[in-house]
């Protein structure tokens, strides 16, 4: 696991734009001037563009939420430690010094860049709320400001920080009761997703494809019944660009509710729409 900063987010979404804007005017191109031959149709290389470009800040967007996690995750007891220490009577900066030297994923890395930017002279308040900044999360801002009151204090810090310590482990465990409880709304997505994909293969195949096969044998038998055209590869194009919108914002709304961020749902929408173009391109 890795920290995203919000530089390298910048980077890779103007990257990613500047690829869409290029792999667009090409097909554009293509369609006017060189008319080279092609095995996905306009629409479907438009739309496989959209999976393009979207991949590069979803994976960026799953590694940093990853990482940020993983540094909540370990805070606790990271806190629990730091008390254990404190009751040995040393100051909280000493106690930070040891505690940066023990392994906590992530966080152990931010605890040493704490250590080193106060060996430097920086101050213990500044240090922190340069850690709170680069994490980002609520539970790494708490956990800056309860430790800089607590080195404002002074005094014995090991009955403060198992308390803190607790609450925060009694928040994590609302938080991922909470998660838990959200999950659900994400697998709705995606059978909503694949009923509608069910229900368009249904239609085509066995119910509009029907009708065009009658329509064709009656007009070659001489039937009675007149009966009007369909146009299948327009309707199958146009529920083709159905599912994959539906894709990207049911992606999106998964995302913000499974995991409250829209950047969250970047990658169920690279899925959804890759699930779309796959289905419709070999099945339909």
């Amino acid at each position: 696991m890795f920290r995203v900063s919000k530089r390298d987010k910048t980077i890779v979404l103007i990257v990613s734009t500047i690829l869409f804007t290029v792999q667009i005017f090409t097909l554009i191109m293509n369609e006017i001037y060189f008319r080279a031959p092609l095995i996905f149709t306009p629409d479907q290389l438009l739309f496989l563009t959209m999976i393009v470009t979207i991949f590069p800040p979803a994976a960026v967007n799953y590694f940093d939420l990853r990482w940020r996690r993983s540094v909540d995750r370990n805070i606790p007891e990271f806190l629990r430690e730091l008390s254990e220490a404190g009751r040995t009577g040393i100051t909280l900066t000493r106690a930070l010094e040891l505690a940066s030297k023990r392994r906590y994923g992530p966080l152990s890395s931010e605890l040493e860049r704490i250590v080193n930017k106060i060996s430097w002279g920086e101050s213990l308040e500044d240090s922190l709320k340069d850690f709170a900044e680069r994490v980002g999360t609520r539970l790494a801002k708490r956990t800056s400001i309860l430790l800089s009151e607590i080195n404002r204090a002074g005094g014995d810090i090991r009955d403060v920080l198992d308390m803190v310590s607790k609450h925060i482990r009694e928040l994590q465990v609302i938080e991922e009761e909470r998660m838990s409880q959200l999950r659900i709304y994400v697998v709705i997505v995606y059978v909503a997703f694949f009923i509608f994909l069910f229900i368009d293969y249904v239609i085509l195949e066995t119910f509009l494809s029907k009708i065009e096969l009658l329509r064709a044998g009656l007009k070659e038998t001489g039937g009675v019944f007149a009966m009007a055209g369909i146009d299948l590869k327009s309707i199958k194009t146009l529920m083709f660009h159905m599912s994959v919108i539906q894709g990207l914002f049911g992606g999106l709304v998964a995302g913000k509710m499974g995991e409250g961020s829209l950047g969250a749902g970047l990658k169920h929408s690279a899925i959804l729409m890759s699930i779309s173009l796959i289905i419709f391109y070999y099945l339909m």
